[in-house]
């Protein structure tokens, strides 16, 4: 079965900039979530989801369609989010190193975003552990998050994940092999 993003992105390559609307309508509150999922701040997460699509736009000509269009542009907006840590961390060096922010706004801000629900969600019931491990991912290394949150928070197989990354599958299983161990010794220090 052919992918249902297939004809927008070809009529978007052809300069169709309506068709590039519905594919940004449709990944819209996806690539937020993710970039929240990321950056741990909703005010953040739109930004970065914002310079994704940028991104997606420019690159539009040069999508290769070797992937879906969502591996690819959930490759941009991880991409997009890491460089904005990473920027985040530079400007910070100079201050306080003070962990990210998250407040009730945001939350409640991002929760209206979900348009399904997630399996991490369904997986994990408890608010308060599912709070707690959100919380606790945003000490992993970003690459080690990023896997984490695609594997676990966006149930991305690991094939994709590693797409995304651009890295081999056993590189992914590693990042995410690590980020459980890591994340299993935070849990466990918080108890």
């Amino acid at each position: 079965m052919k992918n249902p993003d297939d004809k927008l992105v070809k009529k978007a390559k052809m300069g169709d900039s309506g068709a590039f609307g519905k594919l940004v309508k449709r990944y819209q509150n996806k690539v937020l979530y993710l970039a929240y999922d990321l950056v741990g701040n909703y005010y953040d997460a739109q930004d970065v989801a914002q310079n994704a699509f940028y991104q997606a736009f420019k690159n539009l000509p040069f999508f290769k369609e070797q992937s879906t269009f969502s591996t690819w542009l959930y490759r941009i907006t991880t991409n997009a989010a890491i460089d904005f840590q990473r920027s985040r961390k530079r400007r910070q060096a100079a201050s306080l190193n003070q962990p990210m922010s998250e407040n009730k706004e945001d939350r409640e801000l991002i929760d209206t975003l979900k348009d399904s629900a997630k399996p991490f969600d369904k997986k994990v019931e408890d608010l308060d552990l599912k709070e707690l491990i959100r919380k606790t991912t945003e000490s992993l290394p970003p690459q080690q998050r990023a896997a984490f949150v695609l594997k676990y928070f966006h149930d991305k197989p690991t094939e994709d994940i590693a797409e995304i990354l651009n890295c081999d599958p056993i590189t992914v299983r590693g990042h995410i092999l690590r980020a459980t161990l890591k994340l299993k010794k935070q849990l466990k220090a918080e108890k």
